[in-house]
Formats: structure tokens, sequence, C-alpha cells
């Protein structure tokens, strides 16, 4: 029941007004509650802690980030493993066949990556776990990346898979590369 700006060490909810929320409550259970009670801001931060600041706004969220962000240390140059850059072997123009303009049929992500990154080469992780999640390494234009693409209904096990992934990859270097194909997720 609250927008949530993020970044990786902190967190900052949003208050935000759902006129319906507790509307909708009472109409589906009879029970009478707040859109605070339902998981606003006062809650993510002071019980869930999901959270760490509240802001009134995005103006205000918007401040307390660049004030977090100003105790940072100024990052280190990092190498990264370039190579050079190859097309892929499957001609991006497929994409227009591949890609669904019927939003309730589901799309292959595999057919989207090997067309997006160098050489279609994919090292999948975990092929066979959890296969509603397509997660794996690959280059794009010559810088590794990191993948992750739903292909169906996301289950717990695909959370885990997911997390796995992150767990294995040095966060500071390698940039990461979301693909959302599935229409359960529209």
């Amino acid at each position: 029941m609250f927008r949530l700006c993020a970044m990786k060490r902190s967190s900052c909810a949003i208050r935000a007004q759902y006129l319906l929320a507790g509307l909708l409550v009472k109409a589906a259970t009879g029970e009478e509650v707040s859109a605070e009670e339902l998981g606003g801001a006062e809650v993510h931060t002071s019980i869930s802690g999901v959270a760490d600041h509240i802001a009134e706004n995005d103006a205000h969220a918007i401040a307390i980030c660049r004030n977090i962000v100003q105790t940072f240390k100024p990052a280190d140059k990092q190498a990264v493993d370039l190579k050079p850059v190859e097309a892929p072997l499957y001609d991006t123009e497929e994409l227009y066949g591949i890609i669904q303009t019927d939003l309730k049929k589901p799309v292959d992500p595999k057919e989207i990556i090997a067309r997006l990154i160098d050489g279609s080469r994919f090292h999948e992780f975990k092929e066979k776990y959890a296969p509603t999640l397509v997660t794996g390494f690959a280059y794009i234009m010559g810088f590794p990346v990191g993948i992750i693409a739903n292909n169906g209904v996301l289950f717990g096990e695909s959370a885990l898979k997911a997390l796995t992934l992150w767990s294995c990859v040095p966060h500071a270097t390698l940039p990461s590369c979301f693909c959302k194909t599935s229409p359960a997720l529209l």
C-alpha cells in the first residue's frame, strides 16, 4: 500500500493515499481496515522492516536518497572483463516475429536472449531447476552481464534460484539484464 524507492543499501517508503483500499477489504471481508494497516509506510518502517525511511512524497524520497548517497565513499575503478563485440548468431530483426502482439501468448525468453547477446552464447545457470525463471551469464556489446528472465508464473523456487545466482555475482562489476516476458505479470 505504499511506493518504495530502493537502493542496494537502503530503502525509502513513500506515504501514499489509497482511498479505495479499505473499502475493497470491507466489501470483500466486512472488516474495516485503513490503508496504513494494510501495509503502509509506517508499517514497513516500524514493524516489517522492509523500508528504512519514510518520505511524504516523491521529491522528499529523492532528497532522502541523495542524502544517503552522499555518505557513500567514492567507488574504486573496477576492472571489467571486456570481450570483442560480436553480433548475435540469430538476426535481431527476428525479434519482431518472436514477440507476440497478443499479450496473452507466452514468449520463450531464450529466443529473445539469443538475439540480443554476443555470439548468442548464453551460459545458463541452474537450467533444470525452477524453469519458470531463466538465469545465466552472457556478453552484450562486449560487456559481461547477468540475465534474469521470467518464463511463466514465478514460485518460491524461482526466487531462490534468482537469489542463488545473485549470491554468485560480483554485484559491483556485473550489470544485470531483466527480461519480463510472461503475460501473467502484465
